[in-house]
């Protein structure tokens, strides 16, 4: 079973990846967060994500490691955010954030010789492309 992070549960993508979680065998949810002072921060993540209860409640924040993948769907300066905490607790993350710049990419790249990274930025063709990077995540962790 690959323990599931969503970064930015809340919004479109956030919603689409929890529920891709709860119907995706081999994976789970285990941490979902949004942005401090959200109006959806203590709900739960499969009740916002249109599932049913999941009993994994959206944190204000990444205080927890307890996942293997991170699914970051925010703006860049959350990402870096995220991405810092990967590779200081070596997880592995799926990137679909856009509108790095060079640095930016580059800072990701340099991650990725530390930990597993996905970095997809232009996945609008929606969440069919996400599923199967998260299907292929959890076939690598084995």
């Amino acid at each position: 079973m690959t323990d599931i992070a969503v970064a930015g549960a809340a919004g479109r993508m956030g919603r689409s990846l929890i529920a891709a979680c709860e119907k995706t065998e081999g994976l789970k949810l285990t941490v979902a967060f949004e942005r401090p002072g959200s109006s959806n921060v203590g709900l739960d993540a499969g009740e916002l994500g249109g599932v049913g209860r999941l009993g994994v409640q959206i944190s204000s924040g990444l205080e927890n490691s307890g996942f293997d993948v991170l699914v970051d769907f925010t703006r860049p300066e959350v990402t870096f955010d995220n991405l810092a905490h990967c590779v200081e607790h070596q997880k592995m993350m799926v990137i679909g954030t856009t509108g790095f710049d060079d640095t930016g990419k580059q800072m990701i790249a340099d991650a990725a010789k530390n930990i597993p990274i996905v970095f997809a930025p232009n996945m609008s063709v929606g969440v069919n492309v996400c599923l199967g990077l998260l299907e292929l995540a959890a076939k690598v962790i084995g």
